[in-house]
């Protein structure tokens, strides 16, 4: 049996929408069905079950609004099947939707993911949806009306990006998994509380990695489509609240692929994610940032306790106490995060000095200003040390004239400072401007 879960929250006329939808699906009704948590208790729900009597419907109630985490979990604990599809209220399902999914886990069973298609919808659109008529082809088939989560790449793009960072792109508005996996991955994360965005994406994430890293337990199937129901969308209040999930995200997992989330498009966020995990490989294979040979310069720089130090083979030298590090060379733990820096997990202020050795020098520009922003946000001065290292990635100072341009650059919202010690290290000191 496959169980669709659905959250509601004040969007009633959306959801009788959607269950009307279900009612018309391909897939035997016996092998379906439904559970819809209402999240909270809301005017406008009574008799909506009305809209879909031939298909085995529950409706659940919570006592109060909690979030959808929680209205999720609530569902899951319900489920009967043997796979849980995740469907949002407002997305209204083709009728293929629930047999292309069925059929994905009961033909290759397994603890894989299917991420369903939902076209983003207007008012010409909803004319049709209103009378329970098909949206003609043709009205949808311009990229404006596309899933949201692949704007900005090409058809022929979406199974590398999948193969790489999948998670980004497992939006539960139309998403299924085994409860296996549900169960070995653990549910949605509570803490996200009321506040819209990315527990979603949270969750697959855990998924991912119960999965090894699989690049193929991912899939997405254009054909298993929804429609995106206009509603009314506070658009602005998402945003804030999903920056408030963003620095949640960040400190339940402090790597590099979280780092990089922001209201960039999916498929940015990606390509970001990809870039730095292939600059950190080659940091790692070919010694880049190494903190050993710099270590009797850079020591008496560091105030103890009081410093971030971002290079690797940072275990091997006698780093003050209480001083953390972004070392990829050693495993994460409470003091080390696999990070490059542009997002830094910690109140302004925590430190007096971020010490960055040639990891700097591998970050693209755009990159290295968020560093040189955060930074300057948490530490009073940063201390960019540049070596000999011939090796560096995007590497902006090869030639005194480049150092000469990067120094004017910077100079012009920072107080700099340049001290040139033996074997051709070079400490870049970056303070802001009062």
């Amino acid at each position: 049996m496959l169980s669709v879960v659905m959250p509601t929250f004040k969007n009633a006329q959306c959801l009788e929408l959607t269950l009307r939808s279900l009612t018309r699906q391909t897939l035997s009704t016996d092998l379906f069905e439904v559970i819809v948590v209402l999240d909270g208790r809301m005017n406008g729900y009574d008799g909506v079950e009305r809209h879909a009597p031939d298909i085995d419907l529950r409706i659940e109630t919570l006592p109060q609004r909690r979030g959808r985490s929680v209205a999720r979990n609530t569902g899951i604990a319900l489920a009967k099947g043997e796979v849980v599809l995740f469907l949002d209220s407002d997305c209204y399902a083709t009728p293929q939707l629930l047999e292309r999914h069925y059929r994905f886990h009961t033909e290759t069973p397994g603890q894989r993911v299917l991420l369903g298609n939902r076209h983003e919808i207007d008012w010409p659109h909803m004319t049709f949806l209103v009378n329970d008529d098909p949206i003609p082809a043709e009205l949808i088939s311009s990229p404006d009306y596309r899933d949201i989560k692949f704007h900005g790449a090409a058809d022929a793009e979406i199974p590398e990006r999948m193969r790489t960072t999948p998670w980004l792109f497992a939006h539960t508005n139309n998403a299924s998994v085994t409860t296996e996996t549900l169960a070995a991955s653990g549910w949605f994360n509570e803490d996200f509380g009321v506040r819209w965005g990315l527990e979603d994406l949270e969750l697959f994430y855990r998924v991912y990695l119960h999965l090894g890293r699989d690049p193929e337990s991912f899939h997405h199937d254009v054909e298993a489509a929804s429609y995106h129901l206009v509603e009314y969308r506070d658009q602005h209040g998402f945003y804030q609240e999903m920056f408030e999930n963003i620095s949640l995200l960040r400190r339940l997992h402090p790597h590099l692929e979280w780092e990089f989330h922001s209201t960039l498009s999916t498929i940015d966020i990606a390509d970001k994610v990809c870039h730095y995990r292939g600059v950190i490989d080659r940091c790692l294979d070919d010694g880049i940032g190494q903190v050993p040979p710099v270590w009797e310069w850079l020591r008496p720089k560091l105030p103890a306790g009081r410093a971030l130090v971002i290079g690797t083979g940072t275990g091997e030298v006698a780093m003050p106490d209480g001083t953390m590090t972004f070392d990829y060379a050693a495993p994460v733990s409470a003091d080390n995060y696999h990070l490059v820096g542009v997002a830094i997990p910690v109140s302004s202020g925590a430190f007096d000095t971020v010490v960055s050795v040639d990891i700097w020098r591998c970050l693209r520009w755009h990159d290295l200003c968020e560093f040189l922003r955060e930074a300057t946000r948490v530490a009073s001065q940063v201390l960019l040390v540049h070596t000999r290292t011939a090796k560096v990635p995007y590497d902006a100072m090869r030639t005194a004239s480049e150092i000469g341009y990067l120094l004017r650059t910077l100079e012009s919202r920072f107080v700099i400072s340049v001290e040139r010690g033996e074997n051709g290290v070079t400490g870049i000191t970056v303070r802001r401007r009062a």
